[in-house]
């Protein structure tokens, strides 16, 4: 920094850095802008779910931190969790236990890539490189807090709000009868490798205020022990693997029970399995079909093949752009499938436009996107599309348009996701609890079932 004129170069300020730079990440999905209208119709066929719910073993795994820190949290003082503070309180004791589970995990399962655990690129060096000496599981002090938001409970934490049983009064933080059943369950199956039991003192508890992760380091020493059937009774599942879960019939109820949303969820999810669909937008016909007494399920169809038709366009310009800064946008219309591309995306957007509506909110995102495609002549509707984009799109910007040019606004390789409706955490739920016989071939491959993975790891770095 220049010396101020007259003042020694001693008093001048001066910025130090004094811890690395955290960049700030955004997600790249939305491009759109049409999440919103999404999770509306998601809402509609598969409520309380979420993408992120999508292995009933981890409902398991989170009902047993869940009750588990729940004690310590009574012995370090706490009772209730009525205010955000109190919150915070109750989750610094079940933080920890997460991020164990991780590292259980990655120490048994010989492909824990293939699996999902929020943080394994911070608790993967922790456990096997660093001796497990690092503070915090090797995450920086706003990583530690943020996992709050991006971690497994985060993602989970509307189950455990919503479904029947599983907190008292829908709190979130206080154990249910159906989550005490479920972590007594996990208990059992730990065998050797669970805690001891009962907890230590409370005044260690106490004492431990501010520093929950080395208490749970310390009391739960032997979390990374295998026992019998560790894997298949106590890990989290393999993303590709559907099977029947031993626990399954502890968790049906809560999923597919006999209230209203359980109802739903199982008519939803046999339909899609009798509608032998072979992609996602013919399980969409299907339930489009077959809900369509229901105004918001009939307009799925339509929907979807818009938004699916726009992501399409989206993904060819990106190919377009691998390995370069910029191209430009009439090299891109020339592409082989451009026209075909352009064709579908034209005709999307006018059956969005001429069929009936409906007044849901956020229509208007699927309207005004509609509206923007004027033409099927790709350098028209290529252009187009990059105007909505950049003007309407969510989350970070892949391209923007610059005086005929396509230039690059964010890092190139990432995968597109296409707008989906929980169907794939639907289906593999019903499956893992014998609603199903198998996950439909449809929803297998879909990309849904990576797509908040990345976000949660991204978010993690």
């Amino acid at each position: 920094m220049p010396q101020t004129e007259g003042v020694p170069g001693e008093a001048n300020p001066r910025i130090f850095f004094t811890a690395p730079w955290e960049p700030v990440v955004v997600r790249r999905g939305d491009a759109l802008g049409l999440r919103a209208l999404a999770d509306q119709f998601a809402d509609a066929i598969a409520p309380q779910l979420s993408n992120r719910i999508r292995d009933g073993r981890w409902v398991t795994i989170l009902a047993w931190c869940l009750a588990r820190s729940h004690d310590v949290f009574h012995a370090s003082g706490g009772r209730s969790a009525p205010t955000r503070a109190q919150q915070r309180e109750r989750y610094a004791w079940l933080r920890p236990l997460e991020l164990l589970w991780v590292a259980r995990t990655i120490a048994i399962a010989e492909d824990w890539k293939q699996r999902s655990l929020a943080g394994q690129r911070r608790v993967r060096p922790w456990y096997q490189d660093d001796g497990q000496r690092a503070n915090r599981f090797g995450m920086s002090v706003d990583q530690f807090h943020a996992y709050r938001q991006t971690g497994m409970y985060g993602g989970y934490r509307l189950a455990f709000r919503t479904w029947p049983g599983m907190t008292v009064h829908g709190d979130g933080w206080t154990p249910g009868p159906e989550t005490i059943r479920l972590a007594k369950w996990l208990d059992d199956k730990l065998g050797g490798a669970r805690p001891g039991w009962p907890l230590h003192s409370p005044r260690s508890a106490k004492r431990m205020r501010g520093e929950e992760h080395r208490w749970w380091s310390r009391e739960w020493p032997t979390f990374d022990q295998r026992g019998r059937n560790a894997d298949k009774n106590t890990l989290p599942r393999p993303k590709s693997d559907f099977s029947v879960l031993p626990e399954g019939d502890l968790l049906k109820p809560l999923v597919f029970g006999s209230d209203l949303f359980g109802r739903l969820r199982t008519r939803v999810a046999r339909e899609v399995a009798k509608a032998s669909a072979v992609d996602h937008i013919a399980v969409c016909n299907h339930l489009g079909r077959v809900f369509a007494d229901d105004g918001t399920v009939k307009l799925l169809p339509r929907f979807s093949r818009l938004a699916d038709a726009g992501m399409a366009a989206m993904d060819l310009i990106a190919d377009a752009m691998r390995g370069k800064t910029d191209v430009s946008l009439s090299d891109v219309a020339k592409r082989a499938n451009a026209k075909a591309t352009c064709k579908e995306l034209f005709s999307a957007a006018q059956a969005w436009r001429q069929g009936p509506g409906m007044q849901l909110r956020h229509e208007e995102t699927a309207h005004r996107f509609a509206s923007t495609i004027p033409s099927a002549r790709p350098i028209d509707c290529l252009g187009a599309l990059l105007q909505h984009h950049e003007v309407d799109g969510g989350g970070l910007r892949w391209f923007v348009l610059r005086n005929g040019k396509v230039e690059s606004r964010s890092p190139q390789g990432v995968g597109s996701s296409r707008y989906r409706f929980r169907l794939w955490s639907l289906c593999r739920l019903a499956a893992q609890c014998g609603v199903l016989q198998s996950m439909p071939l449809a929803l297998r491959a879909d990309v849904e079932g990576e797509e908040d993975e990345t976000l949660t790891d991204d978010a993690n770095e």
